[in-house]
């Protein structure tokens, strides 16, 4: 895998941002809240509002690149402090507390716990004030954070067209979009039975345009499976790590890994018989252009192995080549 600090002098291996670059942002978002939401302030019914310092922070952010398109992966928490001045000498302060500013969530969704640091009939009317006003400023300033990550951290994984003549130049390809819409895998809606019955195994062979690291990685850390999953993703390329993905319908435990080359973990969709996993291998060759991938899953109950081959190539494979441009998506 690329990384944003390799010198310009590898950009040949990257013809048209063909490879995923990545970059640490944290730093730069520890510095860009602050900048945006310190000393914001909002007059209300001759009540002062005003913001102050931005502590407690933590999250990731990251911004990567891949087949020319930029995508900003973040999930970071903070507190603004706040403070009310009226009746020309009463101040009431608190803080405002946001768990979890994702990504993938609207910052008009944003959720913002508003605490006081006293308890009163006067707080709890500040607290409200703060609520209806300072909260949307808070919110309105964070609209921008993903286009102004691109803005600032762009140019460090991004190859431009400028930086690249000289080097040899590949053909650009454009992936269709995926084939599902929605990051729910299919499940019946009776409740799971015991009784497993006869089972059954897939093969599948899959290939991908990208190198064996690029799809292990894709595969297995966190702020990736959380984009071509389109959801909450629940997995780390550690043996034992448990894996739960498209809200809990799929889910298992990590068994056995050889960095680049093979993933085996338990498998299981929350519509199949209680407790009853699978077990997926999958191996990954590397070709010259391109790496194969080859999916071994035994004990798959036979009731279950038409939906469950479908939601492999919907789910997993065409998210991934739709989401990062890793080949033409299949039906």
């Amino acid at each position: 895998m690329l990384n944003a600090s390799e010198p310009a002098q590898t950009n040949w291996k990257n013809v048209n941002n063909w490879h995923w670059v990545e970059k640490n942002c944290i730093p730069w978002a520890k510095e860009y809240v602050p900048s945006v939401l310190k000393g914001l302030t909002k007059e209300v019914d001759n009540v002062l509002l005003a913001t102050g310092e931005v502590s407690g922070f933590s999250g990731d952010a990251d911004i990567n690149q891949r087949k020319g398109k930029l995508i900003t992966v973040y999930d970071i928490a903070f507190n603004v402090a706040w403070e009310a001045k009226f009746d020309t000498d009463k101040t009431v302060s608190g803080r405002i507390n946001i768990p979890e500013f994702m990504h993938d969530t609207d910052a008009d969704e944003l959720v913002a716990e508003v605490t006081t640091e006293v308890t009163s009939a006067e707080a709890q009317t500040m607290r409200s004030l703060v609520i209806k006003h300072l909260v949307p400023l808070i919110k309105e300033k964070l609209a921008n954070f993903s286009k102004d990550m691109i803005a600032a951290n762009g140019k460090d994984v991004h190859i431009t067209k400028d930086e690249m003549k000289g080097h040899p130049a590949g053909t650009q390809y454009k992936p269709k979009p995926p084939a599902a819409d929605d990051a729910e895998v299919a499940k019946k809606a009776n409740v799971p039975s015991s009784v497993v019955g006869a089972l059954s195994t897939i093969t599948m062979n899959v290939e991908f345009v990208c190198s064996a690291s690029d799809l292990y990685n894709t595969l297995l850390e966190p702020g990736r499976a959380q984009i071509w999953s389109r959801g909450p993703a629940q997995i780390k390329p550690e043996v034992g790590a448990e894996v739960s993905l498209f809200g809990g319908n799929v889910s298992g435990k990590i068994l056995e890994l050889v960095p680049n080359k093979k993933i085996v973990q338990t498998w299981r969709l929350k519509s199949w018989p209680s407790n009853h996993y699978s077990k997926v291998t999958i191996n990954l060759e590397e070709q010259r252009e391109s790496v194969t991938l080859r999916l071994t899953q035994t004990e798959v109950p036979v009731g279950e192995k038409d939906l469950t081959q479908k939601n492999w190539t919907g789910y997993y494979f065409n998210g991934i080549k739709g989401a990062f441009g890793f080949g033409a998506v299949g039906f």
